[in-house]
């Protein structure tokens, strides 16, 4: 079976680090949950928003542009991804947050990152 790799919007970009693939999932809950005098937890739970952290580290400013340019720059784009729910690949509509990058290197022809990071959160909550 052929490798599946990380996808945004059909562009394959090179592989985050190996720490580069962490998930974040954030709970709601209804407004009348909450601790009861015992310490007892009464919670409604509405639903759980998804996310995923990426990494990269040591890529091409090309790559950098090319990654944001798929993702950052949109409102919303598909994002082909492992979901840890599933223990399956799937592609889901999803939108970036909390972008963090740093440049060292602007020597023409040889620009790098030294990282680029950001957030994708799904749009539809599971």
């Amino acid at each position: 079976m052929a490798q599946n790799h990380l996808q945004f919007d059909g562009y394959t970009p090179p592989d985050v680090d190996e720490d580069g693939y962490t998930i974040a999932f954030a709970a709601t809950s209804s407004d009348d949950s909450g601790r009861l005098m015992n310490g007892k937890m009464v919670n409604t739970r509405l639903f759980t928003v998804e996310a995923y952290n990426l990494k990269w580290t040591d890529i091409t400013l090309e790559a950098a542009a090319e990654i944001l340019s798929k993702t950052v720059f949109k409102s919303q784009f598909n994002f082909h991804y492992f979901n840890i729910k599933t223990a399956k690949w799937e592609t889901h509509a999803f939108y970036v947050a909390n972008v963090d990058t740093a440049i060292y290197s602007l020597k023409e022809g040889e620009e790098k990152c030294t990282s680029l990071s950001f957030q994708v959160t799904r749009i539809d909550p599971s």
